[in-house]
């Protein structure tokens, strides 16, 4: 089982407002909707790194059109199962930010592993009420101040 998660959120200026993207799980994997997110393989040379290739994955935003990155944006500890809520051994999961351009074009299907039915850019306010996890708010709020 992994021992480190990273969450990464996207994010985008639009107007003088920013939106965040969040992707819904399909129903077996839970049905919620959250921010990209995906654990630390043995072939990520960093932290970062493994960000990069898991915003790919699922959304198909490469490294080359993220505008800004924020690292260390929240750090939390997962340690129960996100389905069935029993007890698991502990995971550290890492927060990072990136910042895409508005025009962007997003691709849940090409994501090997299926694991999203849907996406949409929404406000903070709506982010915070459609997120299923506090950890995942918490971060959102940490970043939301950082901007």
């Amino acid at each position: 089982m992994r021992k480190i998660q990273l969450e990464c959120l996207i994010f985008r200026k639009v107007n003088n407002s920013f939106e965040f993207l969040l992707l819904k799980r399909i129903p077996k994997k839970g049905g919620f909707w959250q921010p990209v997110c995906g654990g630390l393989e043995k072939e990520d040379n960093s932290k970062l790194e493994a960000t990069y290739r898991e915003v790919f994955e699922e959304t198909g935003i490469s490294k080359k059109d993220i505008i800004k990155v924020i690292e260390n944006v929240y750090y939390f500890v997962i340690d129960s199962h996100y389905i069935t809520g029993e007890p698991i051994e502990p995971i550290e999961e890492f927060v990072f930010a990136f910042q895409v351009p508005n025009d962007i074009k997003i691709s849940i299907e090409n994501n090997v592993y299926v694991e999203h039915e849907d996406y949409k850019w929404v406000s903070f306010e709506d982010a915070i009420k459609l997120l299923k996890w506090e950890g995942n708010k918490e971060a959102l709020k940490a970043l939301n101040e950082l901007l």
